[in-house]
């Protein structure tokens, strides 16, 4: 069994942890899923990218990470979160987090609005709204 916290990256700049973290692969990281998302929050940081690659081929089970995310209140995390990961993920996924994206066009707070959260979340939600099959 895995201990998946050994996992983790130790600092921005550990890239060198990323392919223990592809190699253990979903489920197996499902315990840390929310600290990984802690690792892109700087799009800037080595380790950023290459993460959020990964961590978009897992689909389904970024919903509820990824929700949480968008309901929470750092702005910063929300924009990276939205432009490194949920503008690449496919379209079943994102109509998971329809509901989440449109509060945050639709009703950004002040903070949202300084770090143009609202119009990323518009231009995904018309993206989705283009392809998603009736």
């Amino acid at each position: 069994m895995i201990d998946a916290q050994r996992l983790l990256p130790r600092s921005k700049h550990d890239i060198d942890s990323i392919p223990f973290i592809i190699k253990a692969g979903y489920p197996a990281i499902a315990p840390i899923l929310d600290e990984l998302w802690d690792w892109t929050t700087d799009s800037n940081w080595p380790v950023a990218r290459p993460l959020a690659d990964f961590l978009v081929t897992l689909g389904t089970p970024l919903i509820d990470p990824i929700s949480r995310i968008l309901k929470g209140t750092d702005g910063a995390q929300k924009y990276h979160c939205i432009t490194l990961v949920i503008r690449r993920l496919p379209i079943d996924v994102l109509g998971g987090l329809e509901e989440d994206l449109r509060q945050l066009a639709d009703h950004p707070n002040e903070d949202d609005k300084r770090e143009g959260i609202d119009i990323e979340a518009s231009e995904v939600l018309l993206h989705f709204e283009r392809h998603h099959l009736p």
